[in-house]
């Protein structure tokens, strides 16, 4: 039930400030453009846009969502309230998940390609989830909405210039290492062992660091 609850009330906040409005607007873009694209272009574009944009939300977002939190002293609250970190930590995963989720699958859908969705929803999902724990992580570390932008720019930068290398033909093994190109694979329905590995493996990671990160924000 706590959990409900928060999932409720940060889907109520995103909804309040603009999120799902935002995303609806850029999902019709998307599909607008995606659209008159060549078929040769299509399938590529279309799995790189979903991943660059609708997955990448939570760690866009997350360090904004955060600064109000701390603005209106919700940590200090935490602290002392009986919901455990790993309940709002999975609060906001689920939350941001679903704007992923629902932006992702309707881009494919109306997109004119063929798509395997049971991968593209796990894709979604899971790369949602590991960058919203990146967002989370790295909210620790920021104070101001400037060192915010600096942070997460940086972030995006080495998140999806690899993707860049990978899909004009360099497609070394040890590339899927990158959590970028593992989860480029395996919503493109080309799912290996070692792709499935290093999402897993990325997304424990970040989530000890997310919560040794809201932790240290409950102290500060």
């Amino acid at each position: 039930m706590k959990l409900k609850s928060l999932i409720l009330g940060d889907i109520r906040q995103q909804y309040k400030y603009g999120f799902y409005a935002l995303y609806t607007l850029f999902t019709l873009v998307y599909i607008a453009v995606l659209r008159i694209l060549p078929m040769p272009w299509k399938e590529l574009c279309t799995t790189t846009l979903i991943f660059s944009d609708p997955v990448l939300i939570g760690l866009m977002f997350m360090g904004a969502i955060i600064l109000f939190e701390k603005s209106e002293k919700v940590m200090q609250a935490l602290a002392v309230s009986p919901i455990s970190i790993h309940t709002y930590i999975l609060s906001k995963v689920i939350s941001i998940g679903l704007i992923s989720l629902l932006s992702g699958v309707l881009i494919a859908l109306f997109s004119g390609m063929e798509h395997s969705y049971i991968h593209l929803a796990v894709g979604i999902m899971l790369g949602s989830a590991l960058f919203t724990l990146v967002g989370i992580s790295l909210s620790a570390f920021i104070s101001t909405m400037n060192n915010f932008m600096l942070i997460m720019v940086s972030t995006l930068i080495i998140s999806i210039a690899p993707i860049s290398v990978y899909t004009m033909g360099y497609k070394s093994g040890a590339m899927l290492l990158h959590p970028s190109i593992s989860f480029i694979e395996l919503m493109s329905g080309n799912i290996s062992v070692m792709s499935l590995m290093v999402i897993i493996i990325w997304c424990i990671a970040m989530y000890i660091f997310s919560c040794l990160s809201v932790k240290k924000m409950m102290t500060i």
